[in-house]
């Protein structure tokens, strides 16, 4: 069957764009608006030392003109998504990018000259004028940079040399995108299929265990080809984010990244020790696994092909659809009702096409809808997928009714909370539907999704941070990053975590190389914390009080009013403390259990 072409996409299966920008014209007029307004922006350098009212002049232009480009940049962002075979598309995510760039440059003189003022003096504005007052927090969070910041040139010089210093990354890309060649790989009939990255996670859950192992030495043989390039690509990025740290005044790399969410690095070191603590737990999982396959040689290429044998379940996106809006009927009316806009006014694109960018996101501004990319296939992780998505949106959603533009937003330690979250209802639900009908297989197949997912999420997402900060600090303790250290280091934590050994699965030491995430600079232990806490909401969502309930909404809507941390305690958690990571592994377990005697009950092991 031939793919699907973008203008072949039925109009009401696709995300509506056209509300930020009706035509392309439209576009072009108000980029050419930004890009005329660039040389103008050096004319409130030094305002905001002249008082109160230039300040909130400043703040009221930044805004206004950084919305616009939000917009621009937003539409080419979706306009290249939704087909990158488009010549017209790749050249207007281009321009905007570059145009995004120089906006940011010409603006990097803001920081430095306010923290130039006497905090004293800038907290006296706030108490003259009203109008200053909603940024009380945005400068009490900026007050706290004042040790990092260098004065504007020098800040200006640090932007202008990020396109330079990107340059790792940027190879990396090619080499993980563009470049990319893998061999073909065969099934246990003989039959030949081309894989990608796209492919490579159907063809590792497909019951075809010959598909499976030739997929997983296709793809490692590639990255084992060029490993020792993307060893030093992968330097090349850590002393780049090294080299930010030490600029600004950093006691290291980690320290500047967690600083920047305003998080405590003890939050950090609690997630790995705690999960560590925890391994015991997916030995046992992994153990059942191997049990259940009827695996004498259980190995790296069987973790990700389900329990459960047969056909899986099938939806249509109108089931998906109103499967999630039964699942979220604990949130409340207002929830539910908000939701439903998600469906009657196209924030979501839902198929796939030719062109199309692979997985699937939530991703909006202050001003346009809080849109949603999907690739639906019709699967039960299709289904967990719309529903984490649409707890993003919602959050985006409550976040900019409630929140001014400063705050309108949401920081990426506390986004992944929302999302989860909404997954565990999910599974709740369809667990709870499928009992009450006797429905056993169905019953297994979402215990088998959600313990997959909290695998695939809390432990292997903290052994990547495990490995993201063991590499850091080996390169400040000057440490030479040679692919054979990063595969020896690699291998060994993998061994740890998963209990299979490094031996008999060699071509997992070069799964580093192909991680997009070691590049985003301490990013993914937030899924792990983000998911952890989500587990322990939703059980008080269901199984709580309204007050739990009303807390939760509260939380979506606070956006960046306040700190992280506060923002979660206010919301039924206090990430400070090892008792969500606690609950979370408890439900893991609990979990597990159920689905270990519902197999013993059915005869599956």
């Amino acid at each position: 069957m031939a793919e699907l072409l973008r203008k072949d996409q039925k109009v009401e299966n696709t995300w509506d764009i056209e509300s930020i920008f009706p035509t392309e014209e439209d576009f072009w007029k108000q980029f050419k608006e930004v890009e005329e307004f660039l040389p103008e922006i050096k004319n409130y350098k030094g305002k905001v030392t002249n008082g109160a009212k230039e300040l909130l002049e400043v703040f009221k232009v930044s805004e206004k003109w950084g919305i616009k480009l939000e917009e621009l940049y937003i539409y080419a962002f979706f306009r290249n998504d939704q087909d990158s075979t488009d010549s017209k598309n790749k050249e207007i995510y281009a321009k905007t990018g570059s145009l995004a760039s120089k906006f940011g440059a010409e603006w990097s003189f803001l920081v430095p000259e306010l923290l130039s003022v006497d905090e004293e003096v800038l907290n006296g504005y706030i108490e003259e004028l009203d109008e200053l007052k909603v940024y009380k927090f945005d400068i009490e969070k900026i007050n706290k940079k004042r040790p990092h910041t260098l004065d504007p040139e020098q800040e200006k010089l640090i932007a202008m040399a990020s396109e330079a210093l990107s340059a790792s990354d940027e190879t990396f890309a090619a080499l993980n995108n563009t470049d990319v060649d893998f061999d073909d790989v065969e099934d246990k009939d003989g039959n030949k299929h081309v894989l990608t990255h796209g492919t490579y996670g159907t063809f590792m859950e497909s019951p075809d265990r010959e598909l499976r192992k030739n997929t997983f030495f296709s793809l490692y043989k590639y990255f084992e080809k060029h490993i020792n390039t993307l060893a030093s690509t992968l330097g090349g990025n850590l002393k780049t984010k090294k080299y930010y740290a030490d600029t600004h005044n950093y006691s290291s790399t980690r320290n500047h990244a967690l600083s920047s969410n305003l998080i405590p690095e003890e939050v950090y070191d609690n997630l790995v020790e705690t999960v560590n603590s925890k391994i015991p737990a997916l030995h046992k999982y992994y153990e059942l696994h191997k049990k259940v396959k009827g695996f004498d040689d259980f190995r790296l290429y069987d973790r990700s092909v389900s329990m459960i044998d047969g056909e899986p379940i099938k939806f249509t996106f109108e089931e998906a659809r109103d499967i999630v809006l039964e699942a979220v009927k604990p949130m409340g009316e207002d929830y539910v009702n908000n939701m439903k806009k998600a469906f009657t006014e196209r924030w979501i694109d839902i198929y796939p096409n030719k062109g199309k960018r692979s997985g699937a996101y939530s991703w909006g501004g202050y001003t346009t809808k809080p849109f949603i990319l999907l690739n639906f296939d019709g699967t039960l992780n299709d289904v967990y997928t719309l529903i984490h998505e649409l707890g993003h949106s919602m959050h985006s959603f409550y976040t900019r009714k409630n929140q001014p533009y400063v705050y309108g937003n949401y920081s990426i330690f506390v986004a992944e909370v929302a999302s989860t979250c909404n997954e565990a209802l999910l599974t709740e639900y369809l667990y709870s539907k499928f009992e009450k009908e006797g429905n056993k297989e169905g019953m297994l197949r979402v215990l088998n999704e959600a313990l997959h997912g909290f695998v695939g999420t809390v432990y292997r997402q903290t052994q990547f941070a495990e490995f993201e900060h063991a590499i850091h600090q080996a390169d400040q303790n000057g440490e030479v990053l040679t692919s054979e250290f990063l595969n020896n280091l690699y291998a060994d934590l993998n061994q740890e975590y998963y209990g299979l050994s490094k031996e008999d699965n060699p071509q997992i030491q070069y799964e580093w190389a192909r991680i997009p995430h070691f590049y985003y600079n301490y990013y993914v232990y937030q899924y792990s914390t983000g998911f952890a806490a989500a587990s322990a909401l939703a059980e008080k969502i269901v199984h709580g009080s309204q007050e739990d309930r009303d807390h939760y909404i509260e939380y979506l809507k606070a956006g960046k009013s306040d700190y992280p941390l506060n923002i979660m305690r206010k919301a039924g958690v206090d990430m400070e403390k090892e008792d969500y990571l606690n609950d979370a592994f408890a439900v893991f377990e609990r979990r597990l259990n159920e689905f270990e005697a519902l197999v013993e009950k059915l005869g599956l092991a």
